[in-house]
């Protein structure tokens, strides 16, 4: 798949899957990070003078959309360890956590059924979200 039928493809996951918007929403990340480090990847072999042409911005700003998406998800990465580990989290929330994470780990390797997966990781969402509301 050439560079602009995967950024086709990354856009129209995240028009029309109800689940990445949600995320994408109540992440740190924004539209235009996501995007990018979707495409980057994406594949082994893209570089950031590729990324910049398909982003339509010059590559060093190609290379810090990138690095800013990419340092947020490390962080956010860390203080969820740390909300764990501290005891931040209710076990509820902390189990919730973690079968998501088996379940993005079965997607990642293309195991089980991606829809069922994905209909587990919708439903677990909503309950981390009513949690957030009762609270």
């Amino acid at each position: 798949m050439n560079i602009d039928e995967e950024a086709e493809r990354i856009n129209e996951w995240i028009e029309e899957n109800k689940l990445a918007k949600a995320l994408l929403k109540k992440s740190s990340l924004n539209r235009e990070e996501l995007e990018a480090l979707m495409l980057y990847f994406s594949d082994d072999d893209i570089s950031f003078r590729d990324l910049s042409s398909k982003l339509e911005i010059n590559r060093s700003g190609a290379w810090k959309r990138w690095k800013k998406g990419y340092n947020k998800i490390i962080k956010s990465f860390f203080t969820l360890e740390l909300a764990v580990y501290g005891g931040l989290l209710d076990p509820e929330a902390t189990k919730l956590f973690v079968d998501d994470l088996r379940d993005y780990l079965k997607l990642s390797k293309r195991e089980g059924d991606k829809e069922a997966i994905r209909r587990r990781l919708e439903k677990r969402m909503t309950e981390m979200e009513k949690q957030n509301v009762d609270r």
